[in-house]
């Protein structure tokens, strides 16, 4: 059965958590940028994408500059996904609020998105490590 995710992109695409004060960088463009990608979760979201399955983003970032940031992130590590299945969120808004599907699964370390997404009816994946691997 073909399924729509929503990856996450900070601590399940990309190692933001590695850094201590990441959050402090969190603006810049070239600290998201240079974020080393978790190999793992980024093979599983390729695999997914092979099988049929969409694959959307769906991340917030803490500027402009870091929004572009994580787009060429993007097109360097997973080019397989098209630009109108990236959803980065500037400012407030909840990811629930962007799902540009009727249903889909969200894959994300924030219990706050897992917990938004299952009160509206879909189902998540809580990576509860940072980084952890994504099963499927």
């Amino acid at each position: 059965m073909k399924n729509n995710y929503y990856f996450d992109m900070d601590g399940v695409l990309a190692n933001f958590h590695e850094h201590a004060f990441g959050w402090k960088q969190a603006t810049r463009y070239d600290f998201i940028y240079n974020l080393r990608p978790f190999e793992n979760n980024i093979l599983v979201a390729k695999e997914m994408i092979a099988k049929g399955n969409k694959v959307y983003i769906s991340s917030k970032a803490a500027s402009e500059e870091a929004k572009q940031a994580k787009i060429d992130w993007l097109k360097k590590y997973l080019p397989e996904i098209p630009a109108y299945r990236i959803i980065i969120i500037v400012g407030k808004g909840r990811k629930v609020d962007r799902m540009k599907t009727k249903k889909g699964i969200l894959i994300d370390d924030k219990m706050e998105n897992i917990k938004q997404w299952e009160k509206a009816g879909f189902p998540a994946i809580y990576l509860e490590e940072k980084g952890a691997t994504v099963q499927w």
